[in-house]
C-alpha cells in the first residue's frame, strides 16, 4: 500500500484537529490522508483570552492546515446552530437555539453568516431540519425551528437560502428524521417506528423542501428505521440513502453521516465490512468529529478501504460516482480568508441575540415570512 493509495481515498473524510495548533503526529497523518475537510470545535480555539489573541492563534492553525494539504478546494466546517451549539469564543455572537429565531430567521442567518465567513468557515452544518414533534425528545427539541412539517420547512429554507447568499454553505440535518425520537443519538442508539408513508407525510417534508431549494450538503441521522430497514442505522442503509434520498427525493449532491464518534453509531471503525456496507449504502464523507475519534482513525479507514477495493467489496464504479459527487461540491465552496470584525458588526448582532433570547421557544414564527417558494 503506498501513500497515493491513502490520498485516493481521503477525500471521503472529515477530520478534526485536537487542538490550537497541529501537532507533529498530527501533520504526518494529514499528510499521508490528504482529507477533504476540515471541522473545527471548542477546543480549535484558546479561551479565556481577548478576541485579537485566540483569532490570531485560529489563523494560524488554519493557515498551518492549508500549509499541510496544500488543497485549492478545502471544506472547512463547524457546528453553528445557535443554543449550545456554538463554539468559537466571544465576541462571536450566542444566539439561541432556533426554536427562538421567530421571523428573524433570515436575520440570524445572515449574522452567522458573516462571523462564519470571518473565520474562514465555509460549510456550516446547519439547519436542522428536524421537527419538534416529540417533546420527550433528548437532544434535538429547541434544536428545530418548528413543531410542524410546513413551518420546519419554510423556516429551513429561509435560513439555508440565506447562508448561501452569504456565501456559507448549509448541511440538511438529521436525515430521514431525527424529531420524534425519544433517545439521544450521542449515547445511545434510537429506533424510530416509522413507516415510509409516516416519513413522506412528515419528517421528509423539510428537507425535501431544502433540497429543492439547492442544498447540496446532508448529514445522516444515527438511527435505526425497523418499518424501512430493521438492519441498518440510516447511516449505513443503502434502503434510506440510495433508495429514498437519491431515488425518490432526486439529491444529487454529497452525503456526510453524523458525528462518527457518537455511541450510537454501529460503524465499527476497525471493521472493514462496516465501512464497504456505508461506501456501498451511498455515504460520500465519514465525519471523524468527537472525542472518541482522530486523525489516525481515518488513516486506519483509508486502509480499509483499499483493502475492501481489492477484495470486490466496494466497485470502482461506485467510489468513482462518490468521488465525483465530493469534487463537484469542492470546486464550488467559496475559499475564505480569516478577518477581524469590526466591534460595531458585533454590537448589531448581540442585540439581535438578546432580543430573540426573550422569546419563548417556537412562539412568533409567521407563516407569512417571506423567503420560501
Amino acid at each position: 500500500m503506498t501513500s497515493a493509495d491513502l490520498k485516493y481515498f481521503g477525500k471521503h473524510f472529515l477530520v478534526e484537529p485536537s487542538g490550537t495548533e497541529l501537532s507533529g503526529e498530527e501533520i504526518k497523518l494529514l499528510e499521508q490522508l490528504q482529507p477533504a475537510a476540515i471541522m473545527f470545535r471548542k477546543r480549535n480555539f484558546l479561551e479565556d483570552v481577548g478576541y485579537d489573541e485566540w483569532l490570531e492563534a485560529y489563523r494560524r492553525l488554519v493557515s498551518q492546515i492549508r500549509s499541510v494539504l496544500k488543497h485549492d478546494h478545502l471544506m472547512i466546517a463547524i457546528d453553528h446552530e445557535g443554543g449550545r451549539v456554538i463554539r468559537p469564543p466571544l465576541p462571536i455572537t450566542r444566539f439561541p437555539y432556533a426554536a427562538r429565531f421567530g421571523n428573524e430567521v433570515a436575520a440570524v442567518a445572515e449574522a452567522m453568516a458573516v462571523e462564519l465567513k470571518s473565520l474562514g468557515v465555509n460549510v456550516n452544518f446547519a439547519p436542522v431540519a428536524d421537527i419538534h414533534s416529540n417533546p420527550d425528545n433528548p437532544v434535538i427539541n429547541e434544536r428545530a425551528f418548528a413543531c410542524n412539517a410546513t413551518e420546519a420547512a419554510r423556516a429551513s429554507v429561509i435560513f439555508a437560502k440565506t447562508l448561501m447568499k452569504n456565501e456559507i454553505s448549509p448541511c440538511a440535518k438529521h436525515f430521514p428524521g431525527h424529531g420524534d425520537t425519544k433517545k439521544d443519538s450521542h449515547y445511545t442508539t434510537p429506533v424510530l417506528d416509522l413507516s415510509l408513508d409516516q416519513l413522506r407525510e412528515r419528517e421528509l417534508v423539510p428537507f425535501q423542501a431544502l433540497i429543492d431549494a439547492g442544498v447540496d450538503l446532508v448529514m445522516t441521522a444515527h438511527i435505526v428505521f425497523p418499518q424501512i430497514d430493521p438492519e441498518n442505522q440510516a447511516t449505513m442503509s443503502m434502503r434510506i440513502l440510495n433508495g429514498i434520498l437519491r431515488e425518490e427525493m432526486k439529491f444529487k449532491g454529497v452525503i456526510i453521516a453524523d458525528a462518527l464518534g457518537m455511541a450510537a453509531t454501529i460503524l465499527k471503525l476497525s471493521q472493514r465490512e462496516t465501512v464497504s456496507r456505508a461506501i456501498n449504502a451511498g455515504l460520500d464523507l465519514f465525519c471523524l468529529a468527537g472525542d472518541t475519534v482522530s486523525i489516525e482513525d481515518g488513516v486506519k479507514m483509508a486502509k480499509l478501504m483499499v483493502e475492501a477495493l481489492v477484495q470486490g467489496e466496494i466497485s470502482r464504479e461506485t467510489l468513482d460516482k462518490s468521488q465525483a459527487r465530493i469534487d463537484d461540491y469542492l470546486r464550488r465552496l467559496p475559499q475564505h480568508n480569516v478577518e477581524r470584525l469590526d466591534d460595531k458588526v458585533f454590537e448589531r448582532h448581540h442585540k439581535l441575540a438578546d432580543k430573540l433570547s426573550s422569546l419563548s421557544p417556537w412562539s412568533a414564527f409567521n407563516l407569512s415570512l417571506p423567503g420560501f417558494e
